[in-house]
């Protein structure tokens, strides 16, 4: 993730609340598209259309790692949040 940049930089900040998607489009004879959309807004991330080399390989596996990671630390969160839910409304039970 530390390399120098060169060529294409841009900060996007996507905010998704729970209604995103996410999308790979693949085609026989060029390269795929990933798109990532939240209501009306929508990121694709694209390679060079006709070429692969290491580095495209290198960066599509880096993406599919850092989504897995994403993935588990959202259900990490949801998980604990649920447990917090379920202990408050067995609380107020316990109280009524």
């Amino acid at each position: 993730m530390g390399r120098p940049v060169n060529g294409s930089w841009q900060t996007t900040t996507l905010h998704v609340d729970g209604r995103g998607r996410s999308a790979c489009f693949a085609y026989p004879h060029r390269t795929p598209v990933f798109e990532i959309a939240a209501g009306n807004a929508v990121m694709k991330v694209t390679l060079h259309a006709n070429h692969v080399d290491d580095a495209s390989v290198t960066f599509a596996r880096e993406l599919a790692d850092q989504a897995r990671t994403f993935a588990e630390e959202v259900e990490r969160l949801h998980k604990g949040q649920t447990r917090r839910a379920s202990r408050r409304q067995t609380s107020q039970e316990d109280a009524a």
